[in-house]
């Protein structure tokens, strides 16, 4: 899917990061210290940022949102989209929780995307749609996630690279335009999963067992599984290929492009895709490094993290961002950023 969507900006952006931090050196005690350093380096994660129990995705995304309306009038948004892949409640829809929090308009369109590394860019996309269409004026983009507590304590492989993050991003009716470009492989969906707990494996007695499993890890089939080596395979094949397909859509060569926001996976996939797209090392911030790999949430962390320097270098006018990874799915788009406000990171 290729579309060029006019008459839409994105105004304010904020991120809210888990109140509680990691040492990934803490693990040095469990493990081999020289596995977890390996680990460390490779990644490039040190620390992680982690929601205590008592808080959900919507939480750290009510939060974000409460910064922007600060500013905003409320009655002037009508429409919230939540993406995550942890929702308060299997139903009702969590963003329909959210508008009520927030004091939103009841006339307010409202709706869930069950979305992980794409799904920023997805929420984006659909929030164009509703605005290009004349339905909304303006709608915010909930975007977050805890699969913190969906990885096994045990699961070394997965438990040093995911932190706890929600974000807002408000998309109103503007003179600016974003090009998108989205791409899915549903026959990858089995490399990252959480396999038991919906309707076609129910939870049960075998589903909680914990056991070492072909990668070596522990966990059970609650818990989330991450096939590296696919979840890469399929970034390096599909990653290059949207952003030369968003960058015709939006008109744009790679040169004229200023900055790179990918989805931080983690160090080495982003400095091998940098590699193979051919562009500049300080085009693609890597800025997961203490909060670790916040899922949907990580594409405007980044921007949060970085803002104030980007925007001091003049490297948000031409913009790409992409995320890449659960569905296994891809999506990219082209736009402006110099105009749009970037809260401090909470």
């Amino acid at each position: 899917m290729n579309i060029h969507l006019h008459g839409v900006s994105i105004r304010t952006i904020a991120v809210t990061l888990g109140d509680e931090e990691f040492d990934l050196t803490d693990l040095c005690t469990i493990y081999d210290p020289n596995e977890v350093n390996r680990i460390i380096k490779s990644n490039g994660i040190s620390k992680l940022r982690l929601a205590s129990e008592d808080v959900c995705a919507s939480d750290l995304c009510e939060m974000s949102a409460k910064q922007i309306l600060k500013d905003y009038d409320v009655n002037l948004i009508s429409g919230i989209i939540f993406v995550s892949q942890t929702p308060d409640f299997i139903l009702p829809a969590t963003s329909a929780s959210l508008q009520h929090r927030l004091g939103l308009p009841k006339d307010s369109v409202v709706f869930d995307i069950n979305h992980g590394c794409s799904g920023y860019v997805y929420g984006l996309y659909l929030a164009s749609l509703l605005i290009t269409s004349g339905s909304c004026e303006s709608v915010l983009v909930c975007a977050g996630d805890v699969l913190s507590r969906h990885i096994n304590p045990l699961d070394k492989s997965n438990r040093t690279v995911f932190g706890d993050a929600g974000s807002v991003t408000l998309i109103e009716k503007g003179d600016g335009d974003i090009a998108f470009s989205i791409m899915t492989d549903g026959s990858g969906a089995e490399h990252l999963i959480i396999p038991a707990g919906g309707a076609r494996y129910p939870k049960d007695e075998n589903s909680e067992m914990v056991s070492v499993r072909n990668d070596g890890n522990m966990r059970s089939d609650e818990d989330f599984f991450m096939n590296g080596i696919e979840v890469m395979n399929f970034s390096v094949r599909e990653v290059p290929k949207i952003i030369d397909t968003v960058l015709a859509t939006k008109g744009w060569n790679k040169s004229d492009v200023t900055l790179y926001g990918f989805h931080q996976a983690n160090a080495f996939i982003l400095d091998y895709l940098r590699k193979i797209i051919k562009i500049p090392k300080e085009s693609i911030p890597i800025a997961m490094g203490e909060i670790g790999n916040t899922s949907v949430a990580s594409i405007p962390t980044m921007l949060a993290l970085e803002g104030k320097r980007l925007s001091q270098e003049n490297r948000l006018e031409k913009t790409v961002l992409c995320g890449f990874g659960v569905g296994l799915s891809c999506s990219a788009a082209a736009l402006d950023l110099s105009n749009t406000t970037i809260l401090p990171i909470q």
